[in-house]
């Protein structure tokens, strides 16, 4: 593992000195440096490269996300995790729109330590230069609409009612539509209609809430304008709802804890974002990519290194970074194709998207359900412990199918 310089930042003397004991056992793979100010922290990036800034939120002087911004501003690569036991609702606000992830102390050194390896692996794939060059500068991409964030937020502040998360939901108008057509369909089964914001979200809940924000919002951020790829691109959706509900199923399975089981079924509910990324670039790439995936035999991941300098899950993964989703979540889908290159040795989004990808059957797409087509591997199975669960999973796969 490459050496990374990471930063502590807090005024506590007794949390510096716990992280100090916790991480002691990391100083082989990582270089870490603790200041109590954010004066300090600014003097010393000035004199000493950092790759992974850590600060409390709440700091005399300079508070941690006044911080955070500065190194946004003077060290853009530098990544921001905000670490903090504040529970104030406007401080966390504030820490999730600079900050690239935020962790609530205390933080069990295996949850840090977790956080740092994920997003690190996913850093050395979006600073990827043929992606960047590929897919143009970050400012004109699309950027993950400010609601999510509101939401996300709400959702988590513990404070939040239901009716003022529903006041937040309909200042979107097409999203309240959307969650008012989803709780009257047939897939609830109610025999009434339902018109209220506040009866709507305790229907389908509040995980399932943001997950139809991120969902409907990556719709219309990738829309496709040839009518023959709408169908192409209904099968991918309809195979991205099959793959997040096996995932979580299977992350259930192995007693994940807290919001595991929900990573995983956002993890699966975007593991193809990349081709709908493809689809709706259109151009002479996709055509060349779409005749060979047809006529060849040689692997789509190949196919797609060939044609653009890179994968779908890197594309992906390169998005979803912009929109600072959790690194855990981007991780499950850069490496969904080859989960051994984790460093990572427990169940986790990864485990469940990669499993339930490659254990769902696909219909026949004149050819194209190649782009679907993924082997299990058994290498990173038997590495994590988790081979012989692989018929028990396989199970759940069948029942999902019937």
């Amino acid at each position: 593992m490459i050496n990374k310089n990471i930063l502590f930042v807090d005024d506590n003397e007794n949390v510096i000195s716990g992280i100090q004991r916790q991480l002691r056992p990391y100083r082989g793979q990582w270089q870490f440096f603790f200041v109590n100010s954010g004066e300090k922290a600014l003097q010393l990036m000035a004199e000493q490269p950092i790759d992974l800034i850590i600060a409390d939120m709440i700091m005399p002087v300079m508070r941690g996300d006044d911080l955070l911004k500065k190194v946004s501003e003077l060290y853009p690569s530098i990544v921001r995790i905000i670490l903090s036991g504040d529970t104030d609702e406007a401080a966390f606000k504030s820490g999730l729109g600079i900050a690239h992830q935020y962790l609530s102390k205390p933080c069990r050194a295996e949850t840090l330590r977790e956080a740092i390896i994920h997003i690190f692996a996913v850093l050395a794939c979006v600073q990827n230069p043929s992606i960047i060059a590929e897919m143009g500068d970050p400012k004109l991409l699309p950027s993950l609409p400010k609601i999510y964030h509101q939401l996300n937020a709400a959702i988590t502040n513990e404070n939040s009612s239901i009716a003022e998360i529903a006041n937040i939901l309909a200042s979107d108008i097409m999203l309240s539509a959307k969650l008012l057509q989803v709780v009257n369909s047939a897939y609830f089964g109610i025999n009434r209609s339902v018109s209220s914001l506040v009866e709507s979200i305790n229907l389908i809940g509040l995980k399932n809430l943001n997950n139809l924000v991120l969902t409907a919002h990556v719709k219309n951020a990738f829309p496709v304008s040839s009518r023959a790829m709408a169908f192409f691109m209904e099968y991918v959706w309809a195979d991205a709802n099959r793959t997040a509900t096996l995932a979580k199923q299977i992350a259930l399975s192995e007693n994940q804890a807290e919001d595991r089981p929900d990573q995983a079924y956002v993890c699966g509910l975007l593991h193809n974002m990349g081709l709908l990324i493809f689809l709706s670039r259109g151009g002479d790439q996709l055509v060349r990519l779409m005749d060979q995936v047809k006529n060849t035999m040689t692997p789509v991941a190949d196919l797609e290194m060939e044609i653009y300098g890179f994968t779908r899950s890197e594309a992906a993964a390169y998005i979803l970074s912009l929109w600072r989703i959790p690194p855990r979540i981007i991780e499950g889908i850069l490496f969904q194709q080859h989960p051994s290159y984790s460093e990572y040795d427990g169940v986790s989004a990864l485990t469940a998207v990669h499993v339930a990808s490659s254990l769902l059957k696909h219909t026949e797409l004149d050819g194209y359900e190649r782009f679907f087509e993924m082997e299990v591997d058994k290498h990173y199975l038997q590495r994590i412990n988790k081979l012989e669960r692989l018929s028990d999973w396989q199970l759940l796969a069948d029942k999902l199918l019937l």
